[in-house]
């Protein structure tokens, strides 16, 4: 796997919590996410992917399931291959996962239809996530928009996960310090995925550019050598891809 200083691999995740709600390395908190990639049928585009999703949103709403977050994905920043638009789904926990897949399966045929006419997707991809690293908001808690990063990293030969987390403890307490604005998590693979030669994603992200232009410029100025000298002898992560990110439903908010 090819081999880059952690700048990229530590950039830019919105600031809501809700792949995962702990960062502790000693109790874990997994949460259920399942991904699609996806290019638009001929003559098809986003006016059209909108007139789906309204049809899905009322689905969702009439069958009571709101316990389930999603965000469409436009890339930014890429290689090839690549998609016109992903879509990111979040359940509650696995309970949800469950249920709500079965409901999605056995009633929601027609709207899945409507999907169809629209999108063709070549890859569902199930993964485990761990949040490991809080953002922070701006003062704008109603933006729904945010930039996503994801990298493939692996452990170093003879490295061990509890001393990836420890140097992530550490650079959590740096970056706060010196205002680095940006989430992180790990997603690991479940099932679905075809290209898993590696041990984890590592997400990062931000509310917007201008904030993850603001941690480029900071890193720029000398902060990647914190983020060099505590990563770069554990793993090795491959480019970052970038996307722009949109929520589309929101998990409604515990009592």
């Amino acid at each position: 796997m090819k081999k880059i200083i952690l700048l990229g691999a530590v950039l830019f995740l919105p600031v809501t919590s809700v792949f995962a709600d702990s960062h502790e390395a000693e109790k874990p908190s997994f949460t259920p996410i399942e991904t699609y990639t996806c290019d638009y049928n001929d003559g098809k585009g986003p006016a059209d992917l909108e007139k789906a999703i309204k049809s899905w949103n009322d689905w969702m709403d009439k069958e009571g399931h709101d316990e389930y977050f999603a965000a469409l994905l436009t890339p930014v920043y890429f290689g090839e291959p690549m998609f016109d638009v992903g879509w990111l789904g979040v359940w509650k926990n696995g309970n949800v996962m469950g249920s709500l897949s079965d409901s999605w399966h056995t009633k929601g045929g027609k709207v899945a239809g409507g999907f169809a006419e629209v999108l063709t997707c070549k890859s569902h991809t199930n993964f485990a996530s761990q949040n490991i690293r809080k953002g922070k908001p701006d003062d704008d808690e109603s933006d729904k928009d945010f930039v996503l990063s994801f990298s493939n990293c692996s452990m170093k030969e003879g490295k061990k996960l509890e001393e990836f987390m420890a140097a992530q403890k550490e650079w959590n307490a740096y970056a706060d310090e010196h205002d680095i604005r940006e989430a992180n998590w790990m997603w690991w693979p479940v099932s679905g995925e075809a290209d898993n030669d590696y041990d984890f994603k590592l997400l990062t992200g931000v509310d917007d550019h201008t904030m993850a232009g603001a941690n480029w410029q900071l890193y720029s100025e000398g902060h990647f050598q914190k983020s060099n000298e505590l990563f770069y002898g554990l793993v090795d992560c491959d480019i970052g891809r970038v996307y722009n990110g949109r929520t589309i439903r929101e998990m409604a908010e515990e009592d």
